[in-house]
Order: C-alpha cells, then sequence, then structure tokens
C-alpha cells in the first residue's frame, strides 16, 4: 500500500491511465486471484487437520483459528479490490474522469484490508504470547484450557479494529487514488508507523519463539522431570507446537520484510520513475498475500511432518523385535 498525491479533480492523468489499464496490472490482479483462491482451499484443509489432529493445545488452537480468519479476510477484501480494479480497467478504459477512485469512496474497503494485515500480524504476536506462557507457567497454562487463547484473540480482534482508525486519524478524505488497495495521501505518515509497528512485531516474535525453543529444549533434557510422562509430554506439546508458529512467523517476517523494503525504495526513487511504472510496482511489491497464504500451508505441512515422523518409529517398534538398548532408542526418537 502507498499513498498517491492528490489531484485538483477526479479525472486520471496520462500516466495515471497507463497504470490503470496496463497489462502488468491485469497479470498482477490474475495471479493474487490465484493466491487467495489456494488459500481458501489450504485453509478448509488446515482446519480439517487441526481437527483431527491432537497436536497443539486448545488455548493455541483458539489462536490459530483467529489466524486463518484473519488470512481469509485479508484475501477476500484484496480479491474483492483487485477484481474491482481489473473490470473498471477495461469497462472505462476510455473513461479518465471516472476510472479513478476517491479515497471517501474507499474508505471501508481501505480499512478493512488494514484490519486484515493488522490481524494476520497481531495474532502472530498473540501466538508467541501464547508459547511464552506455556513454558514458563506449564501446569497453570495446561490447567486454563483455552482460556489464555481466547483473551489474546479478543486482544488481537480490538487491536486490529482500532488499527485503521488510528491510522485515517483526522484524514478528510479528499485525494483520489487508482484503487482502494492505496492508502489516502494524509494518513500516509501514520501508515509508515503501522508498518514499521508491524515489522517490529515479527521480528520480536521470531526472537522470542527461538529462546522458547531452546528453553524447552533445556528442560525436556533435565533429569528431574525425565521419569514424569506428564510434565514431559507438555515439554514436548510446547516444543512441537513452538517451532510449527516459527516457520510460520518466519515466513510472515519474510513476507512483510519483502514489502516494506521494496515499497521503501520505490519512495526514494519516486521522482526517477515514472507514475505508470511506480504504482505497478507497488502492486508487485506487495507480497502480504504470500505470506497470508503461507500459514494454512505450514499449517499443513508441519502437522503432517510431526504425523508421519510419529508412524514411521511406531512402525519400526512394531516390525521388528529389538534389544532393551534398541527398545529404548525407539522411545527416545518418538518422542521426538
Amino acid at each position: 500500500m502507498g499513498p498517491i498525491t492528490a489531484n485538483s479533480s477526479k479525472c486520471a492523468t496520462e500516466d495515471q491511465m497507463i497504470l490503470q489499464t496496463s497489462l502488468l496490472l491485469r497479470i498482477n490482479v490474475i495471479i493474487m486471484t490465484i493466491v487467495a483462491i489456494i488459500t481458501f482451499i489450504l485453509t478448509y484443509k488446515a482446519l480439517f487437520i487441526l481437527k483431527i489432529r491432537p497436536i497443539f493445545h486448545s488455548s493455541t488452537k483458539i489462536l490459530l483459528y483467529t489466524s486463518l480468519l484473519f488470512v481469509n479476510v485479508h484475501a477476500v477484501i484484496f480479491m474483492v479490490i483487485q477484481n474491482t480494479a481489473l473490470i473498471r480497467s477495461f469497462t472505462l478504459s476510455d473513461k479518465p474522469c471516472e476510472i479513478m477512485r476517491t479515497t471517501l469512496e474507499c474508505r471501508f474497503q481501505n480499512h478493512v484490508l488494514i484490519f486484515g494485515i493488522a490481524g494476520v500480524n497481531f495474532n502472530q504476536f498473540g501466538l508467541t504470547v501464547d508459547r511464552l506462557l506455556a513454558t514458563i507457567i506449564p501446569q497453570s497454562y495446561s490447567h486454563m484450557g483455552a482460556l489464555p487463547g481466547v483473551i489474546l484473540s479478543v486482544l488481537v480482534v480490538a487491536c486490529s479494529i482500532a488499527a485503521p482508525l488510528i491510522i485515517a486519524i483526522g484524514d478528510p478524505y479528499d485525494d483520489i487514488v487508482p484503487n482502494c488497495f492505496f492508502f489516502p495521501e494524509h494518513s500516509a505518515p501514520r501508515a509508515n508507523i503501522f508498518l514499521v509497528t508491524l515489522s517490529t512485531l515479527v521480528i520480536t516474535s521470531i526472537f522470542l519463539n527461538f529462546i522458547i525453543i531452546y528453553a524447552n529444549k533445556k528442560l525436556e533434557k533435565g533429569c528431574r522431570t525425565r521419569f514424569y510422562v506428564t510434565q514431559r509430554y507438555q515439554k514436548r506439546e510446547a516444543l512441537i507446537s513452538t517451532r510449527i508458529i516459527s516457520y510460520i512467523a518466519a515466513s510472515q517476517f519474510l513476507g512483510l520484510t519483502l514489502y516494506s523494503t521494496m515499497v521503501l525504495t520505490l519512495r526514494l526513487h519516486k521522482s526517477m520513475i515514472p507514475i505508470s511504472i511506480y504504482h505497478n510496482m507497488v502492486w508487485w511489491a506487495y507480497t502480504v498475500p504470500f505470506a497470508a497464504v503461507s500459514l494454512p500451508a505450514l499449517l499443513i505441512y508441519r502437522i503432517n511432518q510431526v504425523g508421519s515422523n510419529r508412524k514411521r518409529v511406531i512402525n519400526r517398534i512394531t516390525a521388528k523385535v529389538e534389544t532393551q538398548e534398541e527398545h529404548m532408542k525407539s522411545l527416545k526418537e518418538l518422542w521426538a
């Protein structure tokens, strides 16, 4: 998302018309629509796997469901914005005074898009907090059931609703944009702060997840818990869950960082780039949909991987006669 300079009228300039009707824009819409459809399909599969595979604690499950909700809200609204732009690029290709949108017209769609972006990222941080609780207070966390996830999800939703409202404080909505994907000009400074905040949260999440993984590995190896099945199960559950959350955080960090870096670079060199090319590049620099689709994709992959590892070890245990030492080694691998 990036701001566009306001014009004195709603009519598009020659460069803006080139942007609105360009082949690159139309190809981008088609690709992003395919990504959105893949997101819907993978979400359905991820929900099914989450239901039948008891890998995560109920609190973590609540947060993962919330993440999938935000991912799909983002996919739906972005697909609507993109395809509206595609239709207008054909039907209004010879009407420069109708093809542009006012920021007031785009207000609702832009707010929902920001809500989706914020939710995906805020909830990732919520998942990290959930993993932190499972590591610091494992016994209490285990007895609280879904409560931590519910509380964190409510906070995430509230902050995500507040994000577009705060960004738009005092904005007169008196400029024009190519479509509802772009921030209003007067909101750009707060939008930049918003993007920096998201990047900071994702970096913090990755850092904390690595610490949590290390802590759980150390705790799992502790002699005092070696013969207590419940405690070892809690440590193993926390470790597996945190590893999966870390993979998701890393993919979202990559998507957001690519977006922020590329858009910042484009803004710094905006005066050197024709406006039609500049805004097309901003479209292509929007990598958030790829970060979003990685959530259900990685959930499916990692959960299936954990299940396959367990089945392989169990099959090896039951398929041959082992010495006591080999049997203990197999059991140790099963725990891993």
